[in-house]
């Protein structure tokens, strides 16, 4: 069995990336499990205020970031996306702590389907991932028992599991994501093909460590 652990956050756009190419590679193995860890890219709503103190100011900070999509997907329109006008002082926190939730009653599945919808609605539909009715609505959508969410995605346990995650990938010296930890010691940096990951995977199932692709384990970065 190969465990990767995924270091994300719903607000970063190298993770939705990430997140669509690890999840056509994994679906052909039927022996990697994938864990869902959380990472903060805007750890703070007040140096997000003192940055940007108005929504339009949010947004424009956000154009460069929804940009990015761009370089993957040609076909992809920020500004239609940000003009919708919902999207304005948002944080990593509210939609990190829907996932635990999510998490806590589904498990690392849970957890990547919830996370893998708010990313969506995040950066497709331009939909305010802060907003409580949007994370109880993702909730709706995938299946979860909602009135257990309204108790759980704002709990003092899922605040802390975020911080958890955080202070586990800050141990290991991660210091942004996408990150991920193959068998707790190789680390992948960044966004990557999805013949690398393939690649990545392959190599460790047969030799027991990657081979044809150069990885360090996450001591050594």
């Amino acid at each position: 069995m190969i465990h990767i652990t995924f270091f994300h956050d719903v607000l970063c756009p190298f993770c939705y990336v990430t997140n669509k190419r690890l999840k056509n590679v994994i679906s052909k193995y039927e022996n990697v499990k994938v864990k869902h860890k959380a990472f903060m890219i805007i750890s703070s709503l007040d140096d997000l205020l003192a940055a940007a103190p108005t929504p339009e100011d949010a947004r424009e900070l956000f154009r460069s970031e929804f940009s990015i999509l761009t370089r993957y997907y040609p076909d992809y329109d920020p500004k239609k996306v940000l003009d919708k006008g919902k999207i304005g002082h948002v944080w990593s926190m509210p939609p990190l702590m829907a996932c635990k939730a999510a998490e806590f009653q589904r498990g690392d599945q849970g957890h990547w389907e919830y996370f893998s919808l708010a990313q969506d609605k995040f950066f497709m539909e331009g939909e305010n991932i802060n907003d409580d009715s949007v994370l109880i609505s993702i909730a709706k959508e995938v299946g979860l028992d909602v009135e257990r969410f309204k108790r759980d995605f704002k709990s003092k346990e899922a605040k802390l599991a975020v911080i958890q995650d955080e202070e586990e990938a800050k141990a290991m010296g991660i210091r942004g994501v996408p990150a991920l930890v193959v068998n707790d010691k190789w680390l992948i940096r960044g966004v990557q093909t999805e013949e690398f990951l393939k690649q990545v995977v392959d190599d460790i199932m047969e030799y027991g460590e990657p081979k044809k692709v150069e990885l360090k384990a996450y001591w050594e970065q």
